[in-house]
């Protein structure tokens, strides 16, 4: 927040407040705000899409916030609103931008829109629809207690406002338009009545972003703001033979926004009738929790970087014993729902899991992550070179046994799959379901990718005794961490040449994946600096060879998910990515769903954590939990597939990302 710059720009004889962040030759986003919000509304967006590498810009209209207020606030108009967005265009030398508005901002951006359409390079809306602009219809069908119609009344709002602090005023307006029906006052009630003093501030919604709120409209009052939007809508008209915008147009919509009960505006909006204007909607996003202020309520996991702190404090860490060892184990979620229990692979630890397991807990489930023998803060065993698959199967087994748990699912990432797969296969009456990402179900057996691939491969390296240490051992453990990150982000094996080490693939100038930042590495680098490399190089690479089972019939019936990266290495493995597509894997588990990231690599469950790999392992322990049934799915937030109800959990800022991008040429 520190960082967005503010200032006072001049257009049409006022000083407009203007909050900017992002470099000045970027593409420009301009955001307008709705009532009773000001440019702070949009605070998560802005620093979102100004990392994303644009320039951020989000005024406050004229008689709100820190904006000069008009000469005569009672003849304000939203033409007004719409010459000040052109003047100010004008006086920072933009030439074409973006609009976002939110709420009657939607409006402004309707009508620059249509009359400066050569300026925009599109436009998003919040909340409400792009519509032609005319004076409003609503009131005439909804009882004379519809707050619009009693604060378009001079002289009633003001009475109404008048007996409280403009902080009380803004809580109970927030309160009121975060719930999914609109504010209707009974006769001899005012609007401000509907919200009882007790009732608590949405859970988003904090009281330092009231406190904000309260001080700003402490200094401005109300007064333009009860003129535009709400007694100036009469005069929103304007004589256009063809209101239609061809610029490309992204509308969000909360499915719990009271506007919807607007008489007309849900068959306008899921009809498609809003495309009759906006032919270039690309997209009609539905977020199913979704109320009116649905950019504060859901910005991107990205930019909740003080909440993801909180929710990592979090899990709990403790230590089990199983099999004479004492395996460190990460944990979140009540101990009475369904427990999910997460195996990573190399070079990772129950860290890797930290998306999934708050996703997992928050919808209702128990998430477990514990550390393999010899890896992070787990006892490695008393002669790490005799350790095996095997060991790590019995330890999975011993700590369900400690925990008390009768059945689970499974989440396997990278040999962490052949982890769920033998234990699935051994024991399929304590599983649930599992899901496997980045390797898929094999029946255990000795590989036989290193007698297709040259000598460097880096798992015939990895398993000749001595070879990996002398080549791990000149540098420092985070280093290493840092190295195999970059290599198996790759789409290539990584493969050595002769007189070339592993290690030497990558150059020390190569940047870490824009995904994985330097507080990752150092948790990782940390970690293994005190268990070491020993136990990890045993298993997964130098006990492969006896991860065989005598199983006459190697199938599972359980429910089961593979979710791989497109750009995953582990394609280029010999006859991994025929196994896969061809369905071949279904013979060995005839459950199977299996889910393709487009830009997903061998990392995909860090890499793109609100993208859909963290819906579907949700959706998929959802699902087999019997807690998901295709009759809850309505037709514009899910698509059916065949375990899976896919329900829409794309977040504000993700969408308006999305959008840029796909429209910045």
């Amino acid at each position: 927040m520190e960082e967005i710059e503010r200032k006072h720009v001049e257009v049409n004889g006022l000083k407009l407040h203007v909050a900017e962040i992002g470099r000045g030759s970027s593409p420009a986003v301009v955001f307008l705000h709705g009532f009773p919000e000001i440019w702070y509304s949009w605070r998560h967006q802005m620093i979102a899409v100004a990392k994303a590498g644009f320039r951020v810009i989000a005024p406050d209209y004229r008689g709100y916030g820190l904006s000069d207020p008009p000469p005569e606030p009672e003849k304000a108009t939203f033409m007004d609103l719409v010459a000040d967005l052109l003047a100010l265009l004008d006086a920072l030398s933009l030439s074409k931008v973006f609009l976002i508005g939110k709420d009657f901002g939607a409006l402004v951006v309707s009508i620059f829109t249509l009359l400066h359409q050569d300026r925009v390079l599109g436009f998003a809306t919040l909340g409400v629809p792009f519509m032609p602009p005319r004076p409003p219809t609503y009131h005439q069908y909804l009882p004379e207690g519809f707050y619009m119609s009693r604060w378009k009344e001079p002289g009633r709002a003001e009475a109404d406002f008048g007996r409280l602090d403009a902080k009380t005023i803004v809580k109970n307006v927030y309160i009121m338009f975060s719930k999914s029906e609109i504010p209707i006052a009974h006769e001899g009630q005012e609007i401000m009545d509907l919200v009882e003093p007790s009732t608590p501030l949405p859970s988003w919604f904090t009281e330092e972003d009231l406190a904000t709120y309260g001080a700003l409209y402490e200094k401005s009052g109300f007064r333009t703001a009860l003129q535009v939007p709400y007694r100036s809508m009469d005069g929103a008209k304007l004589e256009i033979n063809d209101p239609k915008v061809e610029v490309p147009a992204l509308l969000i919509m909360g499915e719990k926004d009271y506007v919807f009960k607007f008489p007309g505006i849900e068959d306008y909006i899921r009809s498609g009738a809003v495309k009759s204007f906006v032919p270039n909607l690309e997209e009609i996003a539905f977020m199913p929790e979704g109320n009116h202020f649905v950019q504060e309520q859901s910005p991107d996991e990205n930019f909740r970087t003080k909440k993801s702190l909180q929710e990592m404090e979090e899990i709990e860490h403790k230590y089990v014993q199983v099999n004479g060892l004492k395996l460190h184990v990460a944990e979140i979620g009540r101990w009475s729902s369904p427990a999910v229990v997460f195996l990573h692979g190399f070079p990772e630890i129950w860290y890797s899991w930290r998306h999934q397991m708050i996703a997992v807990a928050k919808a209702g489930f128990r998430a477990i992550a514990p550390d393999y023998r010899g890896y992070g803060l787990s006892d490695p065993p008393p002669e790490p070179e005799k350790t095996t698959f095997m060991d790590l199967v019995a330890d999975l087994l011993a700590l369900l046994d400690a925990l008390t748990l009768s059945k689970v699912f499974l989440i396997g990432k990278d040999f962490g799959a052949a982890v769920v797969s033998i234990f699935t296969l051994l024991h399929q009456d304590r599983v649930l379901g599992f899901a496997t990402l980045g390797v898929p179900f094999r029946p255990p057996g000795p590989p036989t990718h290193h007698q297709n691939l040259p000598e460097g491969f880096y798992i015939s390296r990895w398993k000749e005794p001595g070879r990996a240490e002398a080549d791990f051992g000149r540098l420092d453990a985070k280093t290493v961490v840092r190295n195999v990150y970059i290599m198996f982000s790759k789409s290539e094996i990584p493969i050595a040449r002769e007189g070339q080490e592993i290690m030497d693939l990558v150059e020390p100038s190569t940047p870490l994946p824009s995904w994985f930042t330097e507080e990752d590495l150092a948790t990782y680098g940390a970690l293994y600096e005190k268990s070491g490399f020993q136990t990890a190089l045993q298993v997964p690479y130098r006990s492969m060879d006896r991860a065989k089972l005598e199983i006459k019939d190697p199938k599972v019936e359980v429910p089961a998910l593979l979710i791989m990266g497109e750009k995953d290495y582990v394609f280029k493995f010999p006859g991994v990515e025929d196994y896969i597509r061809s369905g071949a894997v279904k013979s060995f588990v005839p459950n199977l769903e299996i889910a393709f990231m487009p830009e997903g690599n061998h990392f995909v469950q860090e890499q793109s954590p609100d993208e859909k790999g963290i819906d579907k392992i949700e959706d998929y322990v959802r699902v087999n939990n019997q807690r998901c049934s295709f009759l809850s799915c309505r037709q514009y937030t899910c698509r059916k597939v065949p375990i899976l109800c896919m329900s829409s959990s794309q977040q504000v800022n993700k969408l308006i990302l999305n959008f840029l991008k796909n429209n910045s040429s």
